[in-house]
């Protein structure tokens, strides 16, 4: 019998990946920490860079819940973290030439332009005098959209790494749903939410225990948005139904009616939780709940556009000295709930053309596809840009920056597959100047 031999590479990059970790993990505080959650994500990451984003994306608001203790820096702090980990990960696999080209989309140079506009404007808010950390705090609001972009499009380059992905965000969207769903007074919605509409679109197309697996999940995640207690997120989800139902092929409304009944029964079966019942109660708030001092805050940065309707004030913009209710005074921006304010404030229309252009030349190559993919992301992006009217996440509007690349990039392997040439029959008989017979 053959006895497998590991490549000595491999265990000299094990050994030196754990005396790294080893070595940070001696540094004090919370640094030390976050140094070896680096230092292991990069590792894992240099292995299967497909995982940045779903790692990313839940895992950093997981940990950056427990560790920040409700301080949205350090939430943030987590997120950037990781999401370095992949890049110096994505990098290091380019110069081992490990790693095959980018995928070109149409979006490409859009959300470059968004890349030099972020500098531009942050370069401007400075020179006029606005507080670098608020420029900064400015900056990432609107950074945050082509990084998440060119993440997916450089992570997310093959049918199969697309897959895998899902697969993961699903599972882990799946664990951290199960634990907390029953948990009162929690709010959200978002992480599920994202998966909803692609799991609608399998279970449109698979038979058999897929089927039931995506209605399952499905449902499940419908039900978990609903007790979200989250305007914004029930918008954005109506929103993406709506137009699935009406964009979508006969498959596409199969998966959705199917989906819908399976967040029925789903939801008969959770209500027997007592927690679950208990966040029902809060459903009927989240409809009368007011919107309290959002309304001035939002007449605030509109005033500020109007001054400076071209460009804005420039990033880091703040007004001080204004009254709030439950506030008193306080100094408002340069951030809004609503994310049109926090944009037309800080960037004025031209920024707010910028920021919309890479974002709806995806939707218009998504919304073609009546049966493919790349629908399900399109309405969903189309969700989201209707919930932003109302709401701003404290990370930043990354879905914004996702699904644009997940609509292209699906997109463009459907039309690869559609395009790909059918072998030719056999013609019966003999081959001509083969003898190989049909």
């Amino acid at each position: 019998m053959r006895v497998p031999i590991v490549a000595p590479g491999v265990v000299l990059s094990g050994a030196a990946l754990g005396g790294v970790v080893t070595v940070v993990t001696l540094l004090p505080g919370p640094v030390g920490v976050a140094a070896a959650v680096g230092v292991l994500c990069f590792g894992a990451f240099l292995l299967w860079p497909w995982a940045v984003l779903p790692v990313g994306i839940i895992g950093g608001a997981v940990v950056g819940a427990l560790l920040s203790g409700g301080d949205v820096r350090g939430y943030i702090a987590v997120k950037v973290l990781l999401l370095a980990a992949g890049g110096a990960a994505l990098a290091a696999r380019h110069w081992l030439g490990a790693e095959r080209g980018i995928r070109r989309t149409a979006a490409d140079v859009g959300m470059l332009v968004l890349v030099g506009l972020t500098v531009v404007a942050a370069t401007y808010g400075l020179a006029v005098g606005n507080l670098p950390t608020e420029v900064l705090v400015a900056a990432y609001q609107v950074a945050t959209i082509p990084v998440y972009f060119f993440v997916a499009t450089h992570t997310l380059t093959t049918p199969r790494r697309i897959l895998a992905a899902g697969i993961l965000y699903v599972v882990l969207a799946g664990v951290f749903t199960a634990i907390s769903v029953a948990a009162p007074g929690r709010h959200g919605g978002l992480i599920t939410l994202m998966a909803i509409p692609a799991l609608i679109w399998i279970a449109g197309r698979v038979r058999g225990w897929r089927r039931a697996g995506a209605l399952l999940l499905g449902g499940f995640f419908a039900v978990d948005v609903l007790l979200a207690s989250y305007r914004g997120i029930w918008l954005a989800a109506a929103l993406t139904g709506l137009i699935m139902l009406l964009r979508g092929g006969r498959t596409v409304r199969a998966g959705l009616a199917a989906t819908a009944a399976a967040a029925v029964a789903v939801a008969a079966i959770l209500a027997l939780q007592p927690g679950v019942r208990e966040r029902a109660t809060e459903i009927t708030k989240g409809f009368g709940q007011s919107a309290g001092y959002r309304g001035v805050e939002s007449e605030v940065g509109l005033g500020v556009f109007a001054d400076q309707p071209l460009v804005g004030a420039g990033l880091g913009q703040t007004t001080p000295d204004i009254y709030l209710s439950g506030f008193t005074f306080t100094d408002v921006g340069p951030v809004y709930h609503a994310f049109y304010v926090t944009v037309l404030a800080n960037l004025g229309l031209v920024g707010l053309l910028l920021v919309l252009w890479p974002i709806l030349r995806s939707i218009r190559v998504g919304l073609r596809s009546r049966d493919g993919i790349a629908l399900p992301f399109a309405a969903l992006s189309c969700g989201f840009l209707a919930a932003a009217l109302f709401a701003a996440p404290t990370d930043g509007h990354w879905e914004l920056g996702l699904l644009p690349a997940l609509t292209l990039l699906t997109a463009h392997h459907e039309g690869a597959r559609l395009r790909r040439p059918a072998r030719p029959p056999l013609l019966r008989g003999a081959l001509t100047g083969t003898g190989v017979a049909a």
